[in-house]
């Protein structure tokens, strides 16, 4: 069975640009898939270097030559200022690697990127592997109180205003990309994906397209990482921590604004830790300013993006992650403290319920809801015992809902599927 991969991360041929936290999900998945007897496996990505074919251990890859944007300053701002996206005749280079490699099967991650419209020019059947859906993130994409005028108007974001990268122009290019994402699922016949939601919207989009459920491979010092933690001994001070990009409707809002109450209204001893930001970054600074809040002052702690080591060792250490987002579908970062035992609260948006059962696995609360997250951290600290049970009993339903060989299954009965049909 030969499968070619489309995909915007490198991974496997270089350092890729789109890892984070180290090596990403999609290694992890290529890595599964390349070392199976059944499978012939080609990758193919977009490169700002190499456009030549290259064979290396059990994989063929594909780069395909895409001259930076930096290369021409004036295009380079034009577009960013207009949120330009690629356009179709990017398909000749798809098409080219197609003839060349002749698939069975062919896998494209993310419906919203450019690899999707592939399904339009051949014939070779194309399942969607669902990431980010982006028209529901754009429709959630200001959080509450937010407008792309806040962010035209701060000063803070002054520079990246006028070279085209502000919030209100990555709306823009996200909007754009929505579009086309919506164009896409019309011409899709097959996707994966892995909760209600994503399952949800595709049918929404597409009631004719068949969808298959695979779960997601986490990388491998997560599974290498799995200890028992149940009832583990409490810290001295309560230890919250969050992974958290730094991207608008990722939630940073809702911590402040919940370390807020936590200082204000309870007696609570606290330390709320951020991986993946630091606090000099323009978006930490904007809602410091527009909630008139300091994170030196609610016990908040920024500390940028981590080694695997680190990330792992830091998120072990915690007695709650809170995942504040006002908009996911599956985020790896909820799965990965799962499987590491940690208690889990996350808004319940997206997929999370797919993630979550409450009060069984985890606690779900509303989005923006910054009360309900004090209220669970308060009960943590009457009840921890609670909070360590429904942690081991996620873990054990993580392990098993991220299982290497029984995902395997899930995607070699997929791709036969599609093949026969």
């Amino acid at each position: 069975m030969k499968v070619l991969i489309f995909t915007n991360s490198s991974a496997k041929y270089d350092a890729a640009v789109n890892s984070y936290h180290g090596a990403g999900w999609v290694e992890s998945f290529i890595t599964l898939l390349e070392g199976h007897k059944e499978i012939e496996l080609a990758i193919s990505f977009f490169h700002e270097k190499d456009d030549k074919k290259m064979t290396r251990d059990n994989l063929t890859f594909y780069p395909i030559f895409r001259a930076s944007r930096r290369s021409n300053p004036i295009k380079t701002v034009l577009g960013d200022w207009m949120g330009s996206i690629e356009n179709e005749k990017t398909c000749d280079d798809m098409l080219t690697v197609v003839e060349d490699f002749k698939p069975d099967v062919i896998q494209v991650f993310g419906s919203e990127n450019m690899f999707a419209l592939i399904q339009k020019y051949t014939k070779v059947p194309v399942v969607v592997h669902l990431q980010g859906l982006l028209n529901p993130y754009y429709n959630a994409f200001y959080p509450v109180n937010q407008s792309k005028y806040n962010f035209i108007f701060d000063l803070n974001y002054i520079k990246q205003n006028i070279l085209g990268k502000g919030i209100n122009h990555l709306a823009k290019r996200i909007k754009n990309k929505a579009t086309r994402e919506a164009d896409h699922f019309k011409n899709l016949h097959y996707v994966m994906g892995r909760t209600h939601w994503d399952k949800m919207v595709s049918k929404i989009h597409n009631p004719e397209i068949t969808y298959f459920h695979v779960d997601e491979v986490l990388r491998p010092i997560f599974y290498d990482s799995v200890t028992k933690v149940n009832n583990r001994k409490r810290n001295i001070e309560i230890q919250l921590i969050t992974t958290i990009s730094p991207t608008l409707y990722k939630g940073l809002d809702v911590i402040l604004k919940t370390a807020y109450l936590l200082k204000e209204a309870t007696s609570l001893n606290f330390v709320w830790s951020i991986i993946g930001l630091e606090h000099t970054d323009p978006l930490v600074v904007h809602f410091e300013k527009n909630l008139k809040l300091k994170h030196q002052n609610l016990n908040i702690k920024f500390l940028g993006i981590r080694e695997a080591n680190d990330f792992v060792d830091s998120i072990q250490q915690a007695d709650l992650f809170v995942h504040p987002s006002y908009i996911d579908n599956s985020p790896n970062s909820v799965c990965e403290a799962q499987i590491l035992g940690v208690p889990v609260i996350a808004c319940n948006v997206g997929g999370l319920s797919s993630l979550i059962k409450d009060e069984v696995t985890g606690h779900l609360v509303p989005s923006n809801g910054a009360y309900e997250l004090v209220d669970c951290i308060l009960e943590f600290n009457e009840n921890s015992k609670k909070y360590w049970t429904m942690a081991d009993k996620a873990q054990v339903v993580a392990q098993q809902r991220h299982n290497q060989q029984r995902i395997l299954l899930q995607v070699l009965e997929t791709y036969q599927t599609i093949i026969k049909a």
